[in-house]
């Protein structure tokens, strides 16, 4: 069964396609929504969630003299790379190996009276691991973004007051590309309190031109594509083997159907990205954010799904195998299942002999990228150890066990 479901309905995909009006009602309802959630005054919308994060860290630029940013040295390198692009010096820090959240005493080291921001990416961290990082940028007085990306919908209950992933940065930003759980081809959004950035980016996108078709058309021929893959019957008996043989020999331009971040690693901004989000986009993201019960049916689905990995992979017992470190389910509601293990090269090709895709790719080493000196071990560590379990609604049980009892022998087979 393949591992990537598109959360994007077919019939969400015509309505934005065909009923391509009230754009301007929209686009106010969706900018509502996430500064609801995210507990802003203030929403802006873009063609992308690095886009966002490029005229974020344009605007601090400019009416700062400070010029260092801090990040997780495990992290998409595109993000990395906006920031290099705008001649800011990058600082990494490492992760925490068990809990995959970025080392807190690194980070208070890493701090000096030049730090300009620091990059918060919910990425496995529970609420209260961020409410530290925002404790510490607080008391240093230095701008927290929060990249939400992957974490959309995602929260804490305290008390009965649920607290959503996106509310502690000074700055939230939003992915809506075509992978996220709210896949809208490309488009992005940042929340903020921040009138003066508001302002700012209102003048700034004046001057951008509309989203080009052909980018647009690309990523919506590569959703049906996906969507056709998602078929059992053609998974099994075609792309299976197609997806094997592009693992083996390497074949990239197959790879980034399912791997978008190997794309681009280092790389001038392209045109696209000084673009408004499409209408298309804005009409994908408004239906599927008005749908609340199914969202909050696949978020349930995907939490019991990660709960039943969690119980069945807890019984190996290998020092090549691991479990991340969840603490709320809630809030560490990952669109995948993550584990470690030393070998997974060998481990991806053993399962794809026995029909199974994994997410083999998530994040990478930026430092590794960026920089010629390494400190930041375990960031390396998860590079070359972590993948992701598929937990979509097509995932059944009875599949969960297959995966499950196939790793078991792989590593009894050691």
């Amino acid at each position: 069964m393949f591992r990537i479901w598109i959360y994007l309905r077919i019939s969400s995909f015509f309505s934005g396609l065909f009923l391509n009006n009230q754009i301007a009602k929209k686009d106010k309802l969706i900018k509502n929504f996430i500064s609801q959630q995210s507990n802003k005054k203030f929403t802006a919308l873009f063609s992308q969630c690095r886009v966002a994060f490029y005229f974020i860290l344009k605007f601090l630029k400019n009416k700062s003299t400070k010029n260092e940013i801090i990040f997780c040295a495990y992290n998409l390198p595109e993000m990395v790379n906006v920031a290099e692009n705008l001649n800011l010096k990058v600082k990494f820090c490492d992760l925490n190996y068990q809990s995959g959240f970025i080392d807190i005493s690194q980070l208070k080291k890493t701090i000096s009276n030049k730090t300009i921001a620091i990059v918060l990416t919910n990425m496995f961290n529970s609420y209260n691991d961020s409410k530290e990082i925002k404790r510490i940028a607080k008391i240093n007085k230095i701008t927290l973004i929060e990249d939400n990306a992957i974490y959309f919908d995602n929260y804490k209950n305290e008390r009965g007051i649920r607290f959503y992933s996106g509310s502690l940065g000074d700055y939230t930003i939003y992915s809506f590309n075509i992978m996220k759980n709210i896949s809208s081809f490309y488009g992005g959004a940042a929340s903020t309190n921040n009138l003066d950035f508001i302002k700012y980016y209102n003048k700034e996108e004046i001057k951008l031109n509309n989203f080009f078709y052909i980018p647009l058309i690309k990523q919506v021929i590569i959703y049906f594509i996906l969507k056709l893959m998602s078929f059992n019957f053609l998974y099994k008996y075609l792309f299976v083997h197609i997806i094997k043989f592009s693992h083996k020999y390497n074949i990239k331009f197959i790879l980034y159907l399912f791997y978008p971040s190997l794309r681009s690693i280092k790389i001038k901004f392209p045109k696209y990205y000084f673009t408004k989000i499409s209408n298309l986009s804005i009409g994908m993201t408004y239906y599927q954010l008005k749908d609340k019960n199914r969202r909050k049916k696949l978020f349930n689905l995907r939490k019991i799904k990660h709960k039943y990995y969690s119980n069945k992979l807890s019984k190996i017992k290998d020092r090549k195998f691991n479990l991340i470190k969840i603490v709320d389910k809630n809030y560490q509601n990952f669109l995948d299942f993550p584990i470690l293990v030393q070998d997974k090269k060998n481990l991806n090709k053993y399962l794809l002999d026995k029909g199974i895709e994994i997410r083999f790719k998530h994040y990478y080493n930026c430092e590794k990228m960026f920089r010629i000196k390494q400190k930041c071990v375990n960031a390396e560590r998860y590079e070359k150890e972590l993948i992701c379990l598929p937990a979509h609604p097509k995932i059944s049980f009875q599949y969960i066990d297959f995966i499950v009892k196939n790793i078991e022998i792989y590593y009894s087979k050691l």
